[in-house]
This record gives C-alpha cells, sequence and structure tokens, in this order.
C-alpha cells in the first residue's frame, strides 16, 4: 500500500523508534514514510537497477523569460519533449556551494555544515563528511559511481575516495585550461592523477569523459550513477590562470577591469562565461530581455533592511550597468549553446552505448541568477524566484512514455532529487536513509504509483547563511494557493501571492499596514517555517502543520554577524613590512616567496591568499572591507574581502563589527591562500605573527 503521512507526530514518532531497530528493512516495514512509490516500483534486483546521469548546470535560472527552448534543440527534444518537468523546482540555498553539498549529501545546509560559500566554517564541516556521500551510498550499494566537472567551492584540492572515479575539477573557472582529477578509487594500486585540458572546451571533453565511464561500467557489469557539472553559464576566463598576457582581448577576463564612470571603482566579480569559440558571437545583436515589471523596479511594500540597503536606489540601474548585463547576457546565452551540446553529446552517447532505456537523466542547477531584477544587477543568494526558482527535467524508464512532455507542479528542491536517486537504486541499507531531508519522488516517475501533487508534498523549504542577508523561506503550492513566505534575520518579513503575482512585484507586508492575506499567513506558517529551519530527515518533509492561530515569526541569528548596542570602533592594520613585523596597531602578515613578494600563477586572477578573521570563533558579517591604501603595482589585482596595498600587506577596520564585551575573547587571523579554489599557492607560507600575542594562527 502507500505510505501516507498521518502528519508530524507520525513522522517524528516513527523516526525516533527506528533507530531502536535492528535493521533498516525492519524500520521501513514499521511504517516511515519515506519512499513514496508501491514496494514494486522503486526495488528491484541488482541486474535490474537503473542507471542515473546527474547532470548540473552552473548559476542557470529557470525560463522565467521564455526564451531558451529556443535556441537549445537539444533540452527541447531530450527534456521537455520527451521527458518530464516539473515546474516548481526550487533552490535549497541558492548560491553554488552550500547547493551542492546539500545535493551530495541530501541534507539542509543547517545540516551539512556547509552554510556559506568559502567560509572557514563551513569548508572544514563539509570536508569531515565529504567521503561519505550520495557517490558512495551507491557504490557501496553495487553502483560504479563517477564524479566530472565542478566540485564544492574551495574544497576542489580534495579528491573524495568515496566515488569509484573522481574526475573533479581542480582549477574550475577556465573554460578552455581547466585542471581536473583523474583517480580511479577501485583500481590497485591507486595513483592520484591529474591533468590539464589546455586548449579544449570543457563543453567538448566533458561528454566524452562521461561516455568513458559509462563504458567502464559497463565492462564491469554494474549499473552507474555519473554527476556532471560543468561550469556553464558561470562566469570564468577561457585561458588561465596566468598574468595578464596570457588573455585575449576577448576574454571575460577583462571584465575585472571594467570601471564604473560614476564611482571609478572596479567591479570584483564579471558575469560572462568563456563561451566556445564555435558559439562566441552568437548573441552578438541581442540584449538582455527586460521584464517590464520586474527589471529595474522596486518591490513595493516593506523592504528587507538587506535589500533596502544594498539594492535600493531612486535612480535604480544605470546605463553603465546596464550594458554590463548586456554583454553578461549575451556570453551566459553563448554558454547554453555550448552546455545544450554537451546535453546532446551525453543523451547521443547514451543511446550509442545501448543504455538509454534503463538510464534516469536529470538536468537542473545549482542555483538561479539576477540580472537586473529587482534592481539587483547581478548575482544570487535572494529569496527572489529570480535566484531560488530552477530547471528541472528528467528522463528516463517509464518518464519518457507515459509522462514525456508532461509538467508536475510538485515543490522539490534538490535533496528531493538525492533522497528518489537512493530510493530507484535500492541503495536504502547503505545511505543514511533516516537522515536524509528529502523526499523521493519515485512514486510520481510512474503514472500508476503516482499520488499527485498535493498528497506528496505542499511546500518547498530554502535558506541562506550570510550576515543580514540571512533568511528562511518556504513557498507553498496545493489547490488553492501558491505562495512564498520569508523570515529574514533582521526581524523583517515578506508574502507573495505568486498566483496573482507571479514577479513577486508586491510584497503583501506592507510598510504602514498589511494585507489580511499576509496576517494569516504570518500567523499560520511562522512555526513551521522555524521548524525547517531546523529539521532534520522525515521532519523536514512533514513538518508541524499550519497553525490557525499563531505568534508572528521570530528571526533567526544572522550569520557570523556580530552585534551589541555598545559596539567599540577599532582597527587592526597589516602594515606593509617584509618579515614578522609588528605593528603597533596589529599584526604584520608577510606573503612572500624567498623574501620577495612574488604574484606566481593564481587562481581567478586572485591575490595570493585571503585573510579573514573572528572574534570568539565568529566571522566578520559580509567578510571584509576593502582596504583603503592606493593599488600601485600593476602585478597585484584587486580582490575582495582583502585588497593587497601598494606591496603586500592588508589592512581593513572592524567598525562597529566587534562588540565591547568585558573579558577574554579569541580573535583569529585566517590565511586562505587560493581563494575561492581551495588549494594554497605552492611555496606560499605565510608567517603567523601570535607568538606571544593574543591571537592564534
Amino acid at each position: 500500500k502507500l505510505c501516507l503521512p498521518d502528519g508530524p507526530e507520525r513522522a517524528v514518532n516513527n523516526m525516533k523508534s527506528a533507530h531502536t531497530m535492528s535493521s533498516l528493512l525492519a524500520a521501513l516495514a514499521a511504517g516511515i514514510c519515506r519512499a513514496s512509490a508501491t514496494p514494486g516500483a522503486t526495488t528491484q534486483s541488482m541486474d535490474g537497477r537503473p542507471n542515473f546521469v546527474y547532470l548540473m548546470a552552473d548559476d542557470l535560472n529557470s525560463d522565467w523569460k521564455n526564451e531558451r527552448l529556443e535556441y537549445m534543440p537539444n533540452l527541447k527534444k531530450y527534456f521537455k519533449d520527451e521527458g518530464v518537468f516539473f515546474k516548481n523546482h526550487m533552490a535549497a540555498v541558492p548560491v553554488c556551494g552550500p547547493s551542492r553539498s546539500s545535493m551530495l549529501m541530501g541534507r539542509y545546509p543547517h545540516n551539512t555544515g556547509y552554510l556559506f560559500n568559502d567560509d572557514l566554517d563551513s569548508v572544514q564541516a563539509f570536508l569531515l563528511e565529504h567521503n561519505d556521500t550520495v557517490g558512495k551510498w551507491l557504490k557501496d550499494a553495487g553502483y560504479y559511481t563517477s564524479f566530472l566537472g565542478k566540485y564544492v567551492n574551495s574544497c576542489e584540492s580534495h579528491a573524495p575516495s568515496g566515488w569509484s572515479h573522481w574526475g573533479g575539477f581542480i582549477q574550475t573557472y577556465d573554460f578552455y585550461n581547466a585542471s581536473l582529477f583523474d583517480i580511479d578509487w577501485d583500481v590497485e594500486p591507486v595513483e592520484i592523477k591529474t591533468k590539464v585540458m589546455t586548449g579544449t572546451h570543457q563543453a567538448d571533453f566533458l561528454g566524452e569523459h562521461a561516455m568513458a565511464e559509462v563504458a567502464k561500467a559497463k565492462a564491469l557489469n554494474k549499473p552507474f550513477f555519473i554527476s556532471v557539472t560543468p561550469v556553464m553559464p558561470h562566469w570564468g576566463t577561457c585561458y588561465g590562470p596566468g598574468p595578464a598576457s596570457v588573455y585575449a582581448p576577448t576574454d571575460p577576463h577583462w571584465e575585472f577591469n571594467l570601471v564604473d564612470p560614476k564611482t571609478g571603482k572596479k567591479y570584483v566579480l564579471p558575469i560572462s562565461p568563456c563561451p566556445t569559440i564555435r558559439h562566441a558571437h552568437a548573441f552578438d545583436n541581442k540584449t538582455n530581455p527586460h521584464i517590464a515589471p520586474v527589471w529595474n523596479q522596486s518591490i513595493t511594500g516593506a523592504l528587507p533592511k538587506f535589500m533596502a540597503e544594498r539594492f535600493e536606489t531612486p535612480a535604480g540601474l544605470d546605463a553603465y550597468t546596464t550594458e554590463r548585463e548586456n554583454i553578461g547576457w549575451r556570453n551566459r546565452s553563448a554558454s547554453l549553446l555550448d552546455l545544450d551540446y554537451l546535453i546532446g553529446t551525453i543523451v547521443d552517447g547514451l543511446k550509442t552505448a545501448g543504455v538509454q532505456d534503463n538510464t534516469y537523466v536529470v538536468f537542473t542547477s545549482d542555483n538561479g541568477y539576477h540580472l537586473g531584477e529587482h534592481k539587483m544587477p547581478m548575482g544570487k543568494g535572494e529569496p527572489y524566484m529570480t535566484d531560488t526558482s530552477l530547471p528541472m527535467y528528467i528522463r528516463g524508464p517509464g518518464v519518457s512514455t507515459a509522462l514525456a512532455g508532461s509538467t508536475l507542479a510538485h515543490p522539490t528542491t534538490h535533496i528531493d532529487i538525492t533522497a528518489t536517486i537512493v530510493d530507484l537504486a535500492a541503495a536504502h541499507a547503505s545511505a543514511p536513509w533516516l537522515q536524509l531531508d528529502g523526499k523521493s519522488f519515485a512514486s510520481e516517475l510512474n503514472a500508476t504509483t503516482a499520488v499527485g501533487q498535493t498528497a506528496w508534498r505542499q511546500h518547498s523549504f530554502s535558506e541562506f547563511f550570510m550576515g543580514e542577508n540571512t533568511w528562511r523561506m518556504i513557498r507553498v503550492v496545493n489547490e488553492t494557493h501558491d505562495f512564498t513566505f520569508h523570515t529574514w534575520c533582521t526581524n523583517d518579513t515578506e508574502v507573495f501571492d505568486l498566483a496573482a503575482d507571479a514577479w513577486q512585484t508586491t510584497n503583501l507586508v506592507g510598510t504602514n499596514t498589511s494585507s489580511a492575506f499576509a496576517v494569516n499567513v504570518q500567523r499560520q506558517y511562522s512555526q513551521m517555517v522555524g521548524a525547517l529551519g531546523n529539521c532534520t530527515g522525515a521532519v523536514c518533509s512533514y513538518p508541524p502543520a499550519p497553525a490557525q492561530s499563531g505568534v508572528l515569526p521570530v528571526p533567526q541569528q544572522c550569520y557570523h554577524d556580530i552585534q551589541g548596542k555598545n559596539a567599540r570602533i577599532g582597527s587592526f592594520s597589516f602594515v606593509t613590512g617584509d618579515g614578522a613585523v609588528e605593528g603597533i596597531r596589529g599584526w604584520v602578515v608577510d606573503f612572500t616567496r624567498n623574501g620577495k613578494y612574488s604574484p606566481g600563477k593564481l587562481p581567478r586572477g586572485y591575490s595570493p591568499a585571503t585573510v579573514r578573521v573572528t572574534v570568539d570563533g565568529k566571522r566578520i558579517p559580509a567578510r571584509l572591507p576593502d582596504q583603503v591604501a592606493n593599488i600601485t603595482r600593476t602585478d597585484i589585482l584587486p580582490v575582495n574581502p582583502a585588497i593587497p596595498n601598494a606591496d603586500h600587506g592588508f589592512q581593513w577596520t572592524l567598525d562597529n563589527h566587534t562588540a565591547a564585551l568585558p573579558g577574554k575573547h579569541k580573535f583569529n587571523v585566517f590565511i586562505v591562500g587560493g581563494q575561492g579554489q581551495g588549494q594554497s599557492v605552492p611555496g606560499m607560507s605565510p608567517k603567523c605573527l601570535c607568538s606571544g600575542r593574543p591571537c592564534e594562527c
């Protein structure tokens, strides 16, 4: 019979009792409502179990401009026409690293510990667990598992041994010059090999590598799980890393040097990826589509503090920013032609290998992307549909016949995909099944076992952690409603009725008064949002039901934000020096090689290292402010969160961030080599200057 929930109490009680049983099968027999399919739909023999290819794009928003299928024929044919489209798929967290780690582990960021890109605490938490992810679970269940492409941010130099093959990128953001691991963990003796794909674009070699992995699985007579994660259409350079002389005049690297004529400042992050030469000029005469209700338009109603301070200006986006968006959109669109080519290579390759009829292929993205909407120039990380709504298609056994061309309204996230893959692979015993936060939708891929969207689940949950941009969001979808409810750590709330306001132009929580609908949503769903923000396992799909009466939301703590009414203003400076020189107001950090500064070959054109500061283990919010010294050396490139000064020191001010608290406190200086790449710079050994000082490195 179908395993349907009686409510949150049953889910909690079942999960608790399951831990006392002797086996997972006994727990499942007792009624854990994890799988949503009938036993015959998901439990197959070892020989007949399906294969999986998981294809994740990078920074690809859902097709809310209704343009993509016109120029991505493989996406249209193989997924839109021959697969099933999940129109309400959402990012569990709309930024690269946390999204990718959540998918691999099948858990929300608040359970994986990886909360924000490149955050030291996040990286350390994930590296403790990264050998025990979906690749290992399926491998232990008899699958051949392979990972190819972009890994979790700042973990790239680590090669998890839980997979059969590891082909994760080391040098990620260089489209024609990517470096990657080439490790077969199951072949003795294990060789830790790497290779550099100089002159070959990611769109061309990733498909070939994926098919080589399929061939290896077939030779072993094993089902396979292959994760393919290209960088397209995330920004990146054509060739690198290296000095400026290696970059062509059209290389997106030069976006680093664009100067805003109004402010005289450079933008740290570009928008453009590097398309293949054959597609680079496909969109030369086109511009970023401007959707009138939302592009460069303010949200009506109360604005969260972070949004109001960062994006809300009377003038909105100026001509310079608008043209930057046009440049970026053209390159992003051209990059999607490359992504479409990769899709074709993989699906056609599965056909040639004779395995397509028994292979599920998932296509999605790690997070969305805004490009001028709500006055947000470019980027991700906000709770709005531009950033959280994602493309998600599946093709495979049964799907491409009975459900071909159909659309499902189920509010899913990546962690549900992970649970579904484990379910379809019958890998429950080798996975931490009871601790997975997602819910399998395996039943919904079979017309005879589908329970429908309302019975399956009526909500999805998303979260984000970054200073005052820390928020939680629930989306509710059922027969009568489709809305999002956002709670921010700054005690701000937003309610958007998507059924009437798909572009989220009006926050129904008003500046002075709120609509009755918004008041009811806040009072009924605040308890649920709070529970989801701390949920684990099955409770994440069966949280407390909406209360008919309740209290307004209590804000969660702003992540790594040090606040206090009696904040003191203090400054700590790394002063210029060539060695362990102690400054009056702080400490010198010596970024030298053999006594002299040398930039070497550095990732993304970044500086040799990033300096991060914590007080009592908490990081300063929103990273560190820009340093104030003038940059006079052309071989040192500006970078957030710290900018090298005219020589090789760093300087910043902790204004209003360090609380004036009595007693002793720990002031930590972290030096991270190769920011964003998870790798240290060869020969770069910054000296720790805390000897005899009240600090530690």
